[in-house]
């Protein structure tokens, strides 16, 4: 998912809202041993029918459920499972009996030519022959070790269906979380416009008695009519949002549930090391380049082992009334048994060719596996440290908000005092936003850190789903 969509949301107005928000809320991915996530998230709640099976909304499993049925990776990963599981049955067939039949029948005339000594006369007569062969390989090193290759493949490809389920998982989470986030925001800055106007209503009345002048009012329009314009900006990023996860889900009407004031999510990792070493052990892209490696290792023995000679068992049995070129003959059944044997002796060069591509075909799934083995440790180490830094947020947006608020009960009793400015109340104002929109989007934040380390560690992500589904929504 692009940052670009949902940072516009936010880099409306610096007094208003955190520039970085989204971006930290969208990349963090961390983990930690217990997450207690206290949230307080307006969503949308009601209409039922055919967006959600509960008349409360459409809730995050829910929302998976549709998108596993309606994302076009999952169902490339899964027919390409289909494929290497059909070509492994291919390779295992060329190593069974194969048994086939043939038949020719015929009318067959044969004219000669005369000589010295006289004319044959011609001869016009039908022929039949047909017969059965079985021939089943004996040795055939090539053969097999191409049926090994391609069941490493069908096991890659299974992990590749994991990878889709994970990514498709992450990606439903986000955007539903995304979604209920800039909803937030809108709220947030509608809020700062009513207490805005409430603010604008008393310079008002202060500056028909002379207590305020003019430029404080002027002051406050001004920022009321920009909030004004903001807010007219964000429900378009919000109708953005939507359409990001109706095209996910492929539903357009959606009624979301309502996120839980308490969200508790548990997680038995202690530290970033044990993070990476799960990683490694049953991240699915780890397997999937382990599985690759096999497969490219395998490709290697299977052209060494196209320099061994083939040898095949064949039994014949035919039944004919016709011989070498169709030649009339008595009917005859023959039957044979025989040991067939191939071996190559020159092939232009092309055995070695062969080799030496499926060498460097091992050599880069060497380094792919490297590659992911350090992006696999480098991704759950980072989950780990970003969730513990995200609890540590939270605490500190909490205590931003609260002090916030009272900064902004502070501010107006000073302006009817007084000792401050209409523009201080509009600064608390702002503040006040910002430090509720980094609440939300801290806690959120840590949500979605708790499995983003879930994944990365192998953990199953039809299990996750109705887990956090359930933290989530309270059920």
């Amino acid at each position: 998912m692009k940052l670009s969509d949902c940072e516009k949301v936010f880099k409306l107005s610096n007094r208003v809202f955190n520039q970085q928000a989204v971006k930290k809320f969208l990349g963090g991915a961390s983990m930690g041993v217990f997450i207690s996530i206290s949230a307080h998230v307006g969503a949308d709640q009601g209409a039922s029918g055919a967006l959600a099976p509960s008349a409360n909304g459409l809730s995050v499993l829910t929302a998976y459920q549709l998108a596993r049925d309606n994302d076009p990776q999952l169902a490339i990963a899964k027919f390409r499972f289909d494929g290497a599981a059909a070509q492994k049955d291919v390779s295992r067939g060329k190593m069974l009996p194969q048994v086939s039949i043939y038949g020719d029948w015929s009318e067959n005339t044969v004219r000669y030519e005369s000589t010295a000594l006289g004319q044959l006369p011609d001869q016009d007569y039908p022929g039949e022959r047909y017969g059965l062969q079985l021939r089943s390989s004996i040795f055939n090193v090539r053969a097999y070790r191409e049926y090994e290759r391609r069941s490493a493949l069908l096991s890659q490809s299974e992990q590749e269906v994991a990878i889709a389920e994970a990514e498709l998982l992450s990606r439903v989470v986000r955007t539903y979380l995304t979604f209920v986030l800039v909803k937030e925001s809108v709220n947030h800055v509608e809020s700062e416009l009513s207490a805005l106007d409430r603010q604008l209503e008393e310079a008002n009345a202060l500056y028909k008695r002379s207590l305020l002048p003019v430029t404080q009012v002027l002051e406050t329009q001004t920022r009321a009519d920009t909030l004004r314009a903001d807010l007219v900006s964000v429900r378009g990023q919000a109708a953005i949002a939507r359409e990001r996860l109706a095209q996910l889900i492929g539903i357009k009407d959606l009624s979301l549930r309502s996120i839980a004031d308490s969200i508790t999510l548990l997680n038995e990792v202690s530290d970033a090391d044990q993070a990476a070493a799960l990683a490694v052990e049953f991240d699915p892209g780890f397997a999937a380049a382990r599985e690759g490696l096999s497969a490219a290792r395998k490709g290697v023995e299977r052209e060494k082992g196209s320099w061994w000679p083939e040898v095949d068992f064949v039994y014949n049995s035919q039944y004919s009334d016709v011989g070498f070129d169709n030649l009339t003959s008595p009917p005859r059944s023959t039957e044979s048994y025989s040991i067939s044997m191939r071996y190559p002796l020159f092939e232009g060069g092309a055995g070695s060719a062969r080799l030496r591509g499926a060498w460097a075909e091992f050599y880069s799934a060497q380094q792919e596996l490297e590659a992911v083995r350090r992006e696999a440790g480098g991704r759950a180490r980072a989950a780990w440290l970003n969730l513990e830094t995200s609890t540590e947020r939270v605490e500190a947006a909490r205590q931003a908000a609260l002090t916030a608020e009272t900064s902004v009960d502070a501010s107006r009793k000073a302006v009817r005092a007084g000792t401050a400015r209409v523009t201080d109340v509009m600064l608390a104002l702002a503040q006040n936003t910002r430090a509720q929109r980094d609440l939300s989007e801290a806690r959120f934040q840590r949500a979605m850190a708790w499995l983003e380390l879930e994944l990365a560690t192998g953990s199953d992500p039809l299990v996750l789903a109705p887990k956090l589904s359930k933290a989530l929504h309270g059920l």
